[in-house]
């Protein structure tokens, strides 16, 4: 043995080599030619290339001992990180000194291989691809796509497209970092302490093909070691990252482990980047069924606390605390002000007759991505839901309401004691809440993913999708804190105003008009690809019609298309170009009327045969109660989504586009004949009553507020960082050499660079370069111009 150190830890390893394989003189002959050139003794050129020949026969020789296998063929030559023994953990752990040296020689060898050099080349040729795939951190939120054009992740369904370059990174925080590790060792708890998680043969390995894999194993044994800074697991989730990319269907294999491995590499990435991968893991988290069992059974340091914990570390930097008591949010204004506004005496009115119906068990509620006019905050005018208007109407002035509008702002609005929504001047942009709230109620599932309304602390999460979940993935949510109100679970009437209109409608033709209805049909949508006013037309054409004596069924019908483009001005112009061929054949008398005002509409519902939607996905429209009240029937697909209690007032299809005339023609002769005549009226005065419907949903509210699961709060600093007992700082030595331990974490090189070296380099952090280089050099690990940093 030299007396020097390194070249004695060096003849250490190569001897348990040379011990390992091979008979006496075989090992002899190693032996001598490997000490040669550590003690210093001559060589030739031939010892040197029959030392190196000796030496890659061993190895291979070795992989063959390790994999069990009889044959003496060398096994076929695999990336590093998968060359990695599946049993890895129940071998004997060595001292943190004696493995940091091999580990930082094998980083050293691993950075010279060719592959390594031209990965990010080939990495930056995939970026285009990307550009086509929503900014969510930057994109307004009513233009972001329909989380129904995303189905529920079918296993290996999912992908994740090559990021871009950012143009101009933004400016990180000093201390993010730290603090998102913080959180992630909390979410460990006592995780390294536990029998066997430290290796050995108590160790239990993950369930599926987590345990197989070596890319899960090796991300499995760096979040072991976390605690102990040994080992990188954001490494280990980028090679796990890329290895999805090349084959989606590496979920199906551990799915837990993909979005362990998403949130972790989320660490080192700017914002905009580190939202993209939070919000594919939480969408794979939420819409998996019985994912969120799995990895709570099973060992993956992973929950929806802390993927909300890692938005908040983001979206609380630049922004303005707010607290529900805050004078600057109090609603003010006198009673001579309330006089003149809009709505006021409706909102007293439904007040005085209704307060004190429901009594309610929380106390705060925020409505979040609701419709309101602004124009009028006393009464709901809007033809979505009023449930922020009947809380109160419904309650008393005790229950504090709030409002986040669905501009890209999120507008704040709080609700006086006279019932109105005043703007408050902040917006969730700008500002975070401080405290609690005890209910959020969301509307539409994509609004659930927003970055702002994931970080808001509330008690308890209320969804109403707009979006058909099945069972289990309903359970899914559940069982992470939030409760789901299916589309199909409730009844819809229209706010007092269009009420009234559409009454009044009723009762002037039926005053003036001899002929309950008219040879006329109407179809209420906004047109877009998901309302299937495309495929609906195609079904009327008669030529190439599957069977054209159902179209001529229809001679004379004229179809009102009332509402507007919605956007996508190809489909648009595709609509219109196939309602000149169908008038063209002077059967059927196709009408594109745009967008009408509400008591055109009125007119055009109580005149109308039936309503017709053809949705591709829709959600238990409202424009089928429209049509109730004026005794209208309905002609819909099976997509929207109607209660069981409303579907015999109308006549349901599958969609099939070669069936549309001939069913269409059967409902119209059906209609004609009085088949359902007073039905749909009757139904909508027995049911459909704004006071009775909302009183049903308020109470499901207050009482998935007392059954349903608690949301846990955001991980905060203090919580994260006294959990192992002493701090952060007394898990890495002290804290003169905390920020090299988050060196040693990422695996950034041979040296931390001491003080702050490590932090400079996890998270990218321009801010700690002065400090890094004087301690040593900063590491080389995290490129702020890398597009996904490892």
């Amino acid at each position: 043995r030299s007396p020097n150190t390194a070249c004695s830890f060096a003849l250490d390893r190569r001897w348990n080599l040379a011990r390992q394989c091979g008979g006496p003189m075989r090992r002899l002959r190693l032996i001598t030619l490997i000490a040669a050139p550590l003690l210093g003794a001559p060589g030739s050129n031939a010892d040197q290339s029959e030392l190196l020949a000796e030496v890659e026969r061993l190895k291979a020789e070795l992989e063959r001992l390790k994999g069990g296998s009889g044959s003496s063929a060398p096994p076929p030559q695999q990336p590093q990180y998968a060359q990695q023994p599946p049993h890895y953990m129940q071998q004997p752990q060595q001292p943190y000194f004696q493995q940091q040296q091999p580990y930082l020689q094998q980083q050293s060898q691993y950075a010279q291989q060719p592959h390594y050099a031209q990965h990010q080349p080939q990495y930056a040729q995939q970026q285009p691809q990307y550009v086509q795939q929503p900014q969510y951190a930057q994109q307004p939120h009513m233009q972001q796509p329909l989380y129904a054009q995303h189905p529920p992740p079918m296993y290996g369904q999912h992908q994740m497209p090559p990021a871009q370059p950012p143009a101009a990174p933004a400016p990180a925080d000093p201390f993010a970092a730290a603090r998102e590790l913080a959180a992630m060792r909390e979410t460990l708890g006592g995780f390294s302490s536990r029998p066997g998680a430290g290796g050995g043969s108590a160790a239990r390995t993950p369930a599926d093909g987590c345990a197989s894999n070596p890319l899960f194993a090796k991300l499995q044994t760096a979040l072991q070691k976390l605690a102990l800074l040994e080992q990188d697991p954001v490494e280990a989730s980028f090679q796990i990252h890329e290895a999805w990319e090349a084959n989606p269907a590496l979920f199906d294999e551990c799915p837990a482990g993909i979005v362990t491995a998403l949130v972790y590499l989320s660490i080192a990435q700017d914002k905009d980047w580190k939202y993209r991968l939070l919000h594919r893991a939480t969408y794979m988290l939420y819409s998996t069924p019985g994912l969120v069992s799995k990895m709570t059974a099973g060992r993956w340091p992973m929950s929806d606390r802390l993927i909300r914990t890692m938005y908040h570390n983001s979206e609380v930097m630049g922004k303005q605390m707010l607290r529900l008591a805050d004078a600057e949010v109090t609603p003010k204004g006198t009673a001579a002000q309330a006089a003149g506004i809009p709505g006021i005496d409706e909102a007293v009115d439904l007040s005085l007759r209704h307060r004190d119906s429901v009594s309610v068990q929380f106390t705060t509620v925020l409505f979040y991505h609701f419709y309101h006019q602004e124009r009028s905050p006393c009464a709901c005018r809007t033809r979505s839901w009023c449930i922020p208007f009947w809380t109160r109407h419904l309650t008393n002035a005790t229950v504090d309401v709030w409002l986040a509008a669905r501009d890209e702002q999120k507008t704040l609005y709080r609700m006086d004691k006279t019932g109105c929504l005043r703007n408050t001047g902040h917006s969730l942009s700008t500002h975070y809440f401080a405290e609690p709230i005890d209910l959020l109620f969301v509307f539409e599932i994509n609004a659930l993913m927003h970055p702002m309304g994931r970080v808001i602390p509330a008690r308890r999460v209320l969804l109403y999708p707009t979006y058909d979940l099945s069972d289990d993935q309903i359970i899914n949510f559940e069982d992470l804190g939030v409760s789901v109100l299916p589309d199909d679970a409730i009844l819809k009437p229209p706010n007092p105003a269009m009420r009234k209109l559409l009454d009044e409608a009723t009762a002037s033709r039926q005053a003036k008009m001899q002929r309950p209805k008219d040879r006329l049909l109407l179809f209420p949508a906004d047109i877009k690809p998901i309302k299937g006013q495309l495929d609906f037309l195609h079904g009327l054409l008669f030529e190439g019609a599957r069977r054209p004596s159902a179209v001529q069924r229809l001679r004379g019908i004229t179809l009102v298309v009332a509402g507007g483009c919605d956007g996508n001005q190809t489909y648009c112009s595709e609509v219109v170009a196939t309602t000149q061929k169908i008038n063209a054949e002077k059967l059927i008398n196709i009408v594109v009327a745009d967008q009408l005002k509400d008591d055109e509409l009125a007119q055009l519902y109580t005149a109308s045969l039936g309503v017709i939607l053809h949705s591709l996905v829709d959600c238990n429209p409202r424009t089928v109660y429209e049509g109730l009240i004026t005794d209208t029937p309905f002609f819909v697909t099976e997509s929207t989504r109607l209660p069981a209690l409303v579907q015999h007032l109308g006549h349901i299809t599958d969609g099939d586009t070669t069936m549309v005339a001939e069913r269409l023609a059967d409902f119209v002769d059906l209609c004609e004949a009085g088949g359902f005549t007073g039905r749909p009226r009757e139904f909508a005065r027995r049911h459909l009553t704004e006071a009775e419907n909302y009183r049903k949903l308020l109470e499901w509210m207050s009482h998935k507020y007392v059954t349903g699961k608690p949301l846990d709060p955001v991980i905060r600093g203090e919580e994260a960082l006294g959990s192992f007992g002493g701090g952060l700082a007394g898990i890495l030595g002290g804290g003169g050499g905390a920020a090299g331990g988050l060196a040693g974490l990422a695996g950034l090189g041979a040296s931390a660079g001491g003080r702050g070296g490590g932090l400079a380099g996890l998270a990218g952090l321009g801010a700690f370069a002065g400090t890094a280089a004087a301690g040593g050099g900063a590491p080389s690990g995290f490129s702020m111009r890398e597009p996904l940093r490892r």
